[in-house]
């Protein structure tokens, strides 16, 4: 089914009517990677509200977690701009900039890889985002509680790590409060509870099967082993050969911390693409990033944030079973 401009306003009002009211002004992120319609609909969608759209187009990125061109960093911080919009063909989350807007108060809402398919309404955009925050919720209590975490998989997956002291967050589509100064983000599609695990525990393999940052859906896992909190090693075919290729060019030592997140997947009208956006906000998956954990709370500066999905993952934390094999148990 092709998708009409009304259709696309009428699905992407649904963020605007979750964390925006008329009146406020909003800055719009792009490049030209990304659909014109996708801007187009967008901006139309605030207007009907009431809400006042700027547009900011760039050439795209080389990487994910670089900043935008000066210029937009300058618009983004603006007093006058409420929130930022980051509808980017490259991850905008981990950046240098978004570190920015965190300190001074800034609100986001994470829009990277949108497509248009993404937004059919039996897709992930027109999932039930109240019950998915609901399940997200619970499964947030359990790690905040936690203090340690094992990721297992039938594929290879073993990975564990400390999660004392540090905060899940449940989104589903509604900014979370990231700072006292009222900062936060959230991403639509959404769907998640993630954790940012303590930096220098983690231990063991992680091999992601489904799709990764910047090559895709996968044809050949890609596969680390971590020792004492980096990755030590890559392996796998030319979609890992990749991954060295981008960490060598644009990464830092820090670029290898991980894992730098855990994250399990809570949306049921996710079916894989080959784009993160949504694949990681499977049901039942886990997304697992290294690199920068600034944006989580963390300690960890790096230039770069990979991430991968892992379809059916075993989720452990103190030794309850939160997922296993596409399910979440809680």
């Amino acid at each position: 089914m092709s998708l009409q401009m009304i259709d696309l306003i009428k699905m992407l009002r649904t963020p605007l009517e979750l964390n925006a009211r008329a009146g406020d002004k909003i800055l719009i992120i792009t490049d030209t990677a990304i659909e014109p319609v996708l801007w187009q609909a967008l901006a139309a969608a605030a207007n009907t509200m009431g809400i006042e759209a700027t547009i900011a187009i760039m050439t795209p990125r080389a990487t994910h977690a670089l900043n935008p061109t000066s210029a937009i960093c300058q618009a983004a911080k603006d007093p006058e701009t409420d929130i930022v919009v980051y509808m980017t063909s490259t991850a905008l989350a981990h950046s240098p900039l978004n570190a920015e807007l965190l300190d001074i108060g800034k609100r986001h809402i994470l829009m990277e890889e949108l497509t248009t398919s993404m937004l059919k309404p039996d897709g992930p955009a027109g999932a039930d985002y109240k019950a998915m925050n609901v399940l997200g919720k619970k499964v947030e209590e359990i790690f905040s509680r936690g203090k340690f975490i094992h990721v297992t998989c039938p594929n290879g997956t073993d990975l564990t790590a400390s999660i004392e002291g540090r905060p899940g967050r449940a989104i589903a589509g509604t900014i979370f409060r990231m700072r006292d100064n009222g900062a936060g983000g959230c991403a639509f599609p959404d769907g998640e509870t993630h954790i940012c695990p303590v930096e220098g525990t983690g231990q063991g393999r992680v091999v992601f099967d489904l799709t990764a940052h910047s090559v895709g859906a996968l044809k050949d896992p890609i596969v680390l082993t971590i020792e004492n909190g980096f990755v030590i090693k890559i392996e796998g075919g030319p979609q890992a050969d990749a991954w060295k290729r981008i960490l060598e060019t644009h990464g830092d030592a820090a670029s290898y911390n991980a894992p730098a997140e855990i994250a399990l997947g809570l949306n049921p009208n996710v079916r894989p693409t080959g784009v993160m956006r949504t694949d990681k906000k499977m049901y039942g998956t886990a997304h697992i990033g290294l690199g920068d954990t600034v944006t989580l709370g963390g300690t960890c500066h790096a230039k770069l944030r990979l991430e991968g999905v892992i379809s059916k993952p075993k989720i452990v934390v103190d030794g309850k079973t939160v997922a296993e094999n596409g399910k979440i148990l809680v």
